[in-house]
């Protein structure tokens, strides 16, 4: 019986030492470090600079009319009645013939890049010899009209001046379109009418504007210059022997780009851009 009871009392000695042992916490393992990652090196920038975009604006600055055209118009346009239709401030012997409001010549060129554009490499830039720009619109009498030498200036595109501004590269220029208008009545003898608009046709205020200017006093008959129905489109193209380049003197030659004019801004313009298709109309 002793023996027994010896027995059950080791028995019941280890039964408390599993117990005991199965309670006790688990040592947690230790952690494995987590292994460094070798940072990326970016390639390096090899690419030229890209045009993102090419906007247009109409530009009125501190001019409120076409200060370019305050010339005797009797001095390089012939005018049968000593008086032309103009949008511009025109001196006729003394006398002022205009055609209210009065326009600008002026407008900007805003050409945007993908990244900054280096100054002091890129300063051919700021030559305006080394920009092309030229205005077309088919429903002007004069449909192109540019910076060609031979263009004075009462006809044609004169850059004044350029800019560069981080990303932007922004070119000042005006246009003034010169002419005479023949009118051809069912009746009567062929009619002339010369006249000198100022700046871009960019809306239908433009545009009806435009129309009054070069039919002078035929405006509103059946055989008149019918009013423009798009607006004006500007390309502009860098001389090939100037260099635009980055920050990183990464560049590239042979540029060039155009917009409509359009008020107020057309982000997706059909070709060619039609009038009338404002948000603010």
């Amino acid at each position: 019986m002793k023996k027994n009871l010896w027995v059950l009392l080791a028995l019941s000695a280890l039964i408390a030492m599993f117990v005991i042992a199965g309670c006790a916490p688990k040592p947690s393992p230790s952690p494995t470090p987590t292994p460094t990652a070798t940072p990326t090196t970016p390639p390096a920038d090899t690419e030229c600079p890209k045009v993102v975009s090419t906007d247009v604006y109409k530009f009125y600055g501190s001019y409120s009319d076409c200060f370019g055209c305050a010339v005797d118009c009797n001095d390089w346009l012939p005018s049968t009645n000593d008086a032309i239709y103009t949008n511009c401030d025109c001196i006729v012997d003394g006398a002022v013939e205009l055609v209210k409001p009065l326009n600008s010549p002026l407008f900007k060129i805003v050409i945007t890049f993908n990244e900054n554009i280096d100054p002091l490499m890129s300063s051919c830039l700021i030559n305006p010899t080394n920009w092309y720009v030229k205005v077309s619109n088919a429903d002007r009498i004069v449909k192109n009209l540019d910076n060609d030498s031979s263009n004075t200036i009462q006809d044609g595109v004169t850059v004044l001046g350029v800019e560069i501004n981080g990303k932007q590269v922004i070119v000042t220029a005006e246009v003034h379109e010169a002419g005479i208008n023949t009118v051809y009545p069912a009746y009567g003898k062929t009619l002339y009418n010369p006249y000198l608009f100022c700046g871009l046709i960019c809306s239908p205020t433009d545009a009806t504007q435009y129309a009054k200017v070069v039919n002078g006093p035929f405006n509103g008959w059946s055989f008149g210059w019918p009013t423009p129905k798009i607006a004006d489109e500007v390309y502009w193209k860098l001389s090939s022997s100037c260099v635009v380049s980055d920050e990183l003197g990464n560049f590239c030659c042979g540029y060039d780009g155009s917009d409509c004019c359009v008020e107020p801004i057309c982000e997706e313009c059909v070709e060619p851009c039609p009038l009338g298709s404002s948000t603010c109309l």
